[in-house]
């Protein structure tokens, strides 16, 4: 199976480019038993920056804010004639962007489609809250489910705050990039981090509402904490390492649910 990962797509959030060229390296040489067996059980494809022209100028940007004592233009758009709405281009495929993603999906077919996001705290890891899309196969909603759970379990395992599910998104609509897999018998999937956007280390204080227990979040995040780039990239690199585990562990399941989920569409 391959499981393909999505950096970069929204250029402020700076996080998810710098991770992904760490883990590839790590995949590359180190030696220890997870990075082993997910080496040599599945394929890992990697898309470092969806988005290098938007990656560019939030760069320039930082640079020159720096410099001149955090004062600076603001980007109207990352990429041309578009920000955040990159991703919500799945239908009509207007953005080159999109149409070279869609190309990839095509090219290798992967198993799973994980675009990588920074907006809340620590980890969401998606699955959605419903409704779900009625034109996705069943057995993709329960790979959703069956994947973040292993996420959020592991990682609370390891004493890591803030990690959660489901209160997040419906999981409808299929205009976001990652449906580019869901409609196409593969497992489409985000994560959502805590970024500073810029490579600061910042005290961040959340409101009520981010740091409540609830059922789908048994284990909430800190009251304050200061919080880094480097905390960013941990937390999400902690959570692709699970998922990749995950998948060499049971890359037979996963290939057999392709397998019938194609199956299913053409009996349709």
């Amino acid at each position: 199976p391959i499981y393909y990962v999505i950096a970069g797509l929204h250029s402020p959030e700076t996080g998810s480019p710098e991770m992904l060229m760490e883990l590839a390296f790590r995949l590359a040489v180190e030696d220890s038993p997870i990075i082993k067996t997910i080496r040599e059980n599945i394929i890992s494809v990697f898309v470092t920056v969806a988005e290098p022209d938007g990656r560019d100028r939030v760069v320039d940007i930082y640079n020159y804010r720096k410099d001149h004592r955090d004062v600076g233009p603001s980007l109207t758009y990352w990429g041309h004639y578009v920000a955040h709405d990159n991703n919500r281009d799945g239908f009509g495929l207007t953005l080159a962007l999109t149409r070279n993603i869609l190309n990839s999906f095509l090219y290798w077919k992967p198993t799973v489609m994980h675009d990588l996001h920074e907006s809340v705290p620590y980890l969401y890891v998606s699955t959605g809250t419903g409704p779900y899309n009625e034109y996705i196969d069943p057995i993709t909603i329960n790979e959703w489910h069956n994947i973040s759970h292993e996420e959020v379990t592991e990682l609370t395992k390891r004493g890591m705050p803030g990690v959660w599910t489901h209160g997040f998104y419906s999981g409808w609509a299929a205009n976001y990039l990652l449906w580019i897999a869901n409609t196409r018998n593969s497992i489409g999937r985000f994560y959502e981090t805590f970024g500073n956007s810029i490579p600061d280390t910042k005290e961040r204080e959340l409101s009520e509402s981010r740091i409540s227990r609830v059922w789908y979040r048994p284990y909430p995040p800190l009251k304050k904490t200061m919080w880094s780039l480097r905390n960013n990239i941990n937390y999400m690199q902690s959570g692709v390492l699970i998922a990749l585990k995950y998948m060499a562990d049971n890359r037979f399941d996963f290939v057999d649910n392709f397998y019938i989920k194609t199956k299913n569409a053409i009996q349709a």
